[in-house]
């Protein structure tokens, strides 16, 4: 349940940083309207407790599951700030 939880994790974190008034810049080409913002940001909240729910299925111990759930969110973090700053680059090249 491991790689799941990450997947969904990753996802979740992707999305909050579309979701954001800089991120929204790096992922869309016009700037996005609050409401879909809010939307994003909201499903990016809902797939990390999907994620923390898949991660405490996947254990028998609560406490050792949230705490690696805090390590792998640290990890989707940086990928997530990986990803967002080549997207960034990438666009400013284009220019």
């Amino acid at each position: 349940m491991m790689g799941a939880s990450f997947l969904c994790g990753q996802f979740a974190m992707l999305l909050l940083a579309a979701g954001s008034a800089r991120g929204s810049g790096i992922f869309f080409r016009k700037s996005t309207p609050g409401s879909y913002r809010l939307g994003l940001q909201l499903t990016g909240f809902a797939l990390m407790v999907l994620s923390l729910f898949l991660e405490l299925y996947g254990n028998d111990f609560p406490i050792v599951a949230t705490a690696t759930w805090i390590g792998l969110l640290s990890l989707e973090v940086l990928f997530a700030a990986l990803i967002c700053t080549a997207l960034n680059a990438r666009k400013r090249s284009a220019r």
